[in-house]
């Protein structure tokens, strides 16, 4: 028995693709493949977290934070999306890796707009969050430990996208680019 090197899923010997997730499966290979694939990237960070964890206890901050992660990576599976990492106050998300969808952008774009929604639901408008989201050319490969498994130009679009957004009011503002 192997394990893909994408989901951890277990597969028969000889398998071609992933029973699970239906990456390619690398058979009798020394290593994962990495594969160029059109994908979906979402960021979404909290607005004044650094500063809130400068003046309150940890705990106090940690609640909170923890509920807006769970609700986060909520919006992001329930759409067909895969949350990459979490990386200090903020969460960044593929969607069209490392399974193709084809309609990868539009989901993304859903669970943008459902994140806003859930953030007035859970905080009531006393925490923003920013969201970037940019579609564009990845390399998808297997995830590797405190690491993203996917690298390109959209993961650094997204990125600054979202730290360009404008906080709304009691909501997050979301920015898109489509596209080179």
């Amino acid at each position: 028995m192997s394990v893909c090197a994408i989901c951890g899923a277990t597969q028969s010997e000889g398998a071609r693709f992933c029973w699970s997730c239906g990456a390619p499966q690398q058979v009798g290979a020394a290593g994962p493949i990495d594969e160029r694939k059109l994908a979906t990237v979402l960021f979404v960070d909290l607005v004044g977290s650094t500063a809130r964890a400068e003046r309150e206890d940890p705990e106090r901050v940690r609640a909170p934070q923890g509920r807006f992660f769970a609700a986060m990576a909520a919006e992001i599976e329930h759409r067909g999306g895969r949350v990459e990492k979490y990386a200090g106050d903020a969460v960044m998300a593929v969607f069209g890796a490392p399974a193709a969808l084809e309609d990868h952008a539009e989901r993304a774009l859903h669970a943008a707009l459902a994140m806003r929604e859930r953030m007035h639901e859970l905080f009531t408008g006393a925490v923003e969050a920013l969201i970037g989201v940019a579609t564009g050319e990845v390399v998808s490969g297997p995830a590797r430990e405190g690491s993203s498994f996917v690298t390109g130009d959209s993961v650094n679009v997204g990125a600054r996208l979202e730290q360009a957004a404008a906080p709304g009011s009691g909501s997050a503002t979301t920015t898109a680019r489509i596209g080179h």
